[in-house]
């Protein structure tokens, strides 16, 4: 099997806030491998930090877990095109035809939240995730409960903090949202949050490493497990832990990286694939990006991304980047 990296720069279509500054550009590199028959399969590496510069892009996509990601994504896709098979069915089980996501809510006011949450139900979305930590905690516990009364009580709710809050703050916004129904909050403070467990909110874990998401598995000290499969080595071990965590008695959330359509439909066929009651997943993010060159993604119709038609990931490149 050959293969090579072809680099990208896509714009966002709207900045994505960060500690940083305004995240405006996304990097990253697909992979493209081949068996000498005629056959390709696609990967894909992007970081999720945001890279400066094309060098920088290229040093990263070379590092682990990023390449091993793409690698093991590519050899699925090219095994699903020989084989003439979608690559949810590669774990021998018949996958659902596509899942549910959850929505984005990134306005930052409580009213501007509010409306967009409100836009999301109307288009069918079952359910809303809503970053916070990035303003006071009584801005957050405004926006949440806001949200909640503009979408009404069969909305449901998720938050992240991304770790931004220490324990003292996180338990008292915890329970401030409580009352709202709130279906888990992830990563509110560094680490697994399991101290959290009293404070009336379930929590989630975004497993930023595979070790980090067995050992919640094994202490079963969280509500829900969150898993990006670009940034554990690709969909074969991420599924592995997936199943473990349901088996568990774990909710497990497959989430995108901010990737392009190959990433995103290569966490979708896996998501398709699990077993267990049927999940809701952080995959509605293909639109967050200006137009690519990759065809075959489908949109988010009712709130449900549908698996992409044809053999492997179903997703093809009209044309490579010169």
């Amino acid at each position: 099997m050959r293969g090579e990296f072809v680099p990208y720069a896509i714009a966002f279509r709207t900045p994505v806030a960060t500690g940083a500054g305004p995240w405006t550009v996304r990097r990253g590199a697909w992979l493209r491998v081949a068996d000498g028959e005629g056959h390709e399969g696609l990967g894909e590496a992007a970081p999720l930090e945001p890279l400066a510069s094309a060098q920088e892009a290229a040093l990263a996509v070379e590092c682990e877990p990023w390449r091993a990601g793409a690698l093991d994504l590519a050899r699925l896709d090219l095994e699903g095109r020989r084989s003439g098979r979608p690559l949810a069915a590669a774990w021998g089980a018949t996958p659902r035809p596509g899942v549910a996501c959850n929505a984005l809510v990134t306005a930052a006011g409580i009213e501007a939240a509010a409306e967009e949450a409100a836009a999301f139900a109307a288009q069918g979305y079952g359910t809303v995730k809503l970053k916070v930590g990035a303003q006071a905690p009584e801005a957050d516990i405004a926006r949440v409960a806001e949200v909640r009364r503009r979408v009404g009580p069969a909305m449901r709710i998720r938050v992240d903090a991304n770790g931004a809050w220490d324990e003292p703050t996180a338990r008292r916004v915890l329970r401030a949202i409580a009352p709202h129904d709130i279906e888990y909050a992830e990563d509110p403070v560094q680490g697994d949050g399991a101290s959290l467990r009293g404070a009336g909110v379930p929590i989630a874990l975004d497993a930023r490493t595979r070790e980090a998401g067995w050992a919640a598995v094994r202490s079963r000290g969280v509500h829900a497990l969150v898993l990006k499969p670009m940034a554990l080595g690709g969909p074969t071990p991420t599924r592995e832990l997936a199943v473990a965590a349901i088996e568990a008695g774990l909710v497990v959330t497959i989430t995108s990286c901010f990737d392009t359509a190959v990433g995103i439909a290569g966490a979708l066929h896996l998501a398709a694939s699990l077993p267990g009651p049927e999940g809701v997943h952080g995959l509605a993010t293909a639109d967050l990006l200006v137009e690519t060159p990759l065809a075959g993604l489908p949109g988010v119709a009712g709130g449900r991304l549908a698996l992409p038609a044809g053999p492997g990931l179903g997703v093809r490149m009209r044309a490579y980047p010169s």
